[in-house]
């Protein structure tokens, strides 16, 4: 379906950030053009949360550290030396889903072996957080015909246990206010 470039930036100025630069949009726009309108408006909304209104690429718990055991677990597919925090604007973690993003978009295990191109390149960051949309996100949900009570699923699809109510509800808010710009008739419900 596709949003326009002043919809986008008025989406994310009306959650109180400020627009990004258009490569962001460009890169968004094409990788989203399947997408309706219902679904755009929670993908959206939760970049926008996860991103901070596009201003960071990687968990700000983690930025430039490359030694931390967060996301980590004994026996699986790490790289010696490599860190799997959240990266992209949907904050991709866990070694498995680097590996799979990776493998799944055509690039063999690039992304398992060197994880900061994802907070490094603008494409990446946003056709990760695409990949990780379409195919966890939408499994978690199930038909994205009927997304009118599924904005809770969404966000636990995203992350799991680890957000509280209040993380919810600010996630929902931001949906909110994106949904009314792009003109979202029927918005999900919390």
């Amino acid at each position: 379906m596709g949003i326009t470039r002043g919809q986008f930036n008025n989406a994310i100025e009306s959650c109180g950030f400020t627009a990004p630069s258009s490569e962001v949009y460009d890169y968004f726009n094409s990788q989203t053009s399947s997408f309706s309108l219902d679904e755009l408006a929670m993908f959206l909304a939760h970049l926008i949360h996860e991103s901070g209104g596009f201003q960071h690429t990687e968990e700000e718990k983690f930025a430039g550290i490359r030694d931390h055991r967060e996301y980590s677990v004994r026996g699986d597919c790490s790289q010696p030396g490599k860190v799997y925090h959240g990266r992209g604007y949907i904050q991709l973690t866990w070694a498995a889903n680097y590996r799979d993003a990776s493998r799944d978009l055509g690039m063999g295990d690039e992304l398992l072996r060197n994880p900061e191109r994802v907070a490094n390149e603008t494409y990446l960051a946003m056709r990760v957080s695409v990949w990780y949309w379409t195919e966890r996100v939408r499994r978690e949900v199930g038909s994205v015909t009927n997304m009118i009570d599924c904005f809770g699923k969404t966000t636990k699809a995203i992350n799991g246990a680890l957000e509280s109510s209040a993380g919810y509800n600010s996630r929902y808010q931001y949906y909110l206010k994106v949904a009314d710009v792009l003109g979202v008739q029927n918005k999900a419900r919390e």
